[in-house]
């Protein structure tokens, strides 16, 4: 789900995924917080038309378990799992967990996934374990999956590839995913759709 990614289709299978620094500390106290409830946190694809411009997405379901492509496990090495699949990327040990994607013409795409963990500090562990073993991927130099990382912020940060349209937020209890995909701007979209998934989690 990635822009530009070559021959192999890569841009049509990646699972939301991200990375972070193995130098950033997030070895933090927990912090309680009231859990949302997952499913409040999604966008309506009424939302995510508008933040998009408009757009023909079609409305979806949400699923509560997150998905999964393995198909492609053996072409990859174990560290970029957590590109293609949901459930590798969403450490276990959350206690609900809500994903939709919504698609339109052109394959355009966005997904929205939340994880709510027991604390704080829980969501910020299980960002930092997917983001080591992406940090590992991204620098195995694999030629189908030439994929960078970015930090964004303390507790964001993207997976990018002509842009960085997969975000990952550890905002409070929840784990925050988001991926858009051949937009003009999906970098943009993604960023837009993060900021408002992150305001429903600060105000529950």
């Amino acid at each position: 789900m990635f822009e530009g990614v070559g021959a192999t289709g890569i841009r049509r299978r990646i699972a939301v995924a991200a990375m972070l620094p193995l130098g950033l500390n997030l070895a933090l106290a927990p912090v309680a917080a009231a859990a949302p409830p997952a499913g409040a946190l999604l966008l309506s694809v009424e939302d995510v038309r508008g933040l998009a411009g408009n757009v023909d997405l079609a409305p979806a379901e949400p699923v509560s378990r997150p998905g999964g492509q393995h198909q492609y496990d053996a072409q990859y090495p174990s560290s970029c799992h957590g590109v293609f699949n949901q459930d590798v990327a969403f450490s276990p040990g959350y206690g609900e967990f809500r994903s939709v994607t919504y698609t339109g013409s052109a394959n355009r795409t966005v997904t929205q996934a939340v994880a709510v963990y027991p604390d704080s500090s829980t969501a910020k562990a299980a960002l930092s374990t997917l983001g080591k073993a992406l940090t590992a991927c991204s620098e195995a130099g694999l030629p189908d999956m030439a994929i960078t990382t970015q930090v964004l912020d303390r507790a964001t940060f993207a997976l990018c590839q002509a842009q960085c349209a997969t975000l990952y937020r550890a905002e409070g209890p929840v784990l925050i995913g988001v991926n858009a995909v051949r937009f003009g701007d999906s970098d943009r979209v993604a960023t837009a759709v993060l900021q408002q998934i992150s305001g429903r989690v600060g105000a529950s």
